[in-house]
């Protein structure tokens, strides 16, 4: 049995996850689940001082082997999910976290949404779903391979970005 089931990975924490090399552990460890567009499109690049660097992470072959799943969120689905949005919040969704985010939405599994994007975080706190959002840092301790991280991978970044979208919420901004 896995420890951490329901996990929804953004490609933040995978880069990291790989940068780290706790990777296959970290698989054994969570039901991974990543959106497509994020395999195909995000995880192969990786911002570093002199720019952004092209890296194959291979993550398909983790899902021909059963150790990863990747979805595919309907289009109309994702479509419906951002036409909730006013411009300033469908600018800061990225493709991949348009399809997490309405896969998420759109689901009755448990899922938590791991990412270390302050957009996502403050659109889950908009929604009312701020408790399906988690950082790296919470997940690795969970799991017990705690390690120090960037910011954007901690727990207090989490919240403060959820706070963000609540704070929306209530003054009535990012919804139409």
């Amino acid at each position: 049995m896995k420890k951490f089931p329901f996990l929804l990975l953004d490609a933040g924490p995978i880069i990291k996850l790989f940068e780290l090399g706790i990777w296959d552990e970290f698989i054994k460890r969570c039901d991974v689940t990543i959106p497509r567009t994020i395999v195909e499109d995000e995880t192969i690049y990786a911002d570093r001082e002199n720019g952004r660097e092209y890296i194959e992470y291979g993550l398909k072959s983790y899902e021909d082997k059963g150790q990863i799943k990747i979805i595919d969120a309907d289009s109309q689905k994702v479509k419906w999910f951002l036409d909730k949005f006013d411009s300033m919040y469908k600018s800061i969704i990225h493709d991949g976290e348009k399809e997490a985010l309405a896969f998420l939405y759109n689901n009755s599994e448990p899922y938590k949404l791991c990412t270390s994007d302050s957009g996502v975080f403050k659109v889950l706190g908009l929604l009312g779903k701020g408790e399906q959002g988690i950082s790296l840092e919470e997940v690795l301790q969970q799991i017990g391979r705690l390690q120090e991280l960037e910011k954007w991978y901690t727990k207090k970044f989490r919240e403060q970005y959820t706070r963000m979208g609540q704070a929306d919420f209530i003054q009535d901004k990012g919804l139409r």
